[in-house]
C-alpha cells in the first residue's frame, strides 16, 4: 500500500512540475535572453549545444511514462530564436494525471 501512495504521489508530482512548464513556456517569447528563461523556467532538464554555438534546453511536459520535451532554442548570442511547447503545453490547462488508487 505504501508503494501505492508513493507512485500516487510522485505521479502528482509530475503532472503539477508539467502544469507549471506548460504555464511557462507559454510566456517565453522570442529575443528573451538565457537569464530570462532561466527565471521564468527555472533551470533546464537538458541542455544541448548546437554546431553553430546556439542552445537548445528543454524541460519535461507529459506523465511518468508519457513525456514530451518542451524545447527552447537559442542563438549563439544567447536569445531565443524558436520555442517548441508541446502540444498541450499552451498553459491554458492541467495535463491529466492518473489519480485512481493503485491495485
Amino acid at each position: 500500500m505504501l508503494l501505492g501512495l508513493l507512485g500516487w504521489v510522485l505521479n502528482a508530482c509530475t503532472a503539477q512540475e508539467s502544469f507549471q512548464n506548460a504555464e511557462q513556456c507559454a510566456k517565453v517569447e522570442v529575443g528573451m535572453t538565457q537569464e530570462q528563461v532561466r527565471t521564468l523556467m527555472g533551470a533546464p532538464t537538458g541542455d544541448d549545444t548546437a554546431a553553430d554555438g546556439g542552445h537548445m534546453w528543454s524541460y519535461l511536459f507529459g506523465s511518468a511514462t508519457d513525456t514530451q520535451p518542451i524545447k527552447i532554442i537559442f542563438s549563439a548570442d544567447g536569445r531565443v530564436t524558436s520555442k517548441q511547447c508541446a502540444p498541450q503545453a499552451q498553459g491554458d490547462e492541467r495535463p491529466d494525471a492518473d489519480t485512481s488508487p493503485a491495485q
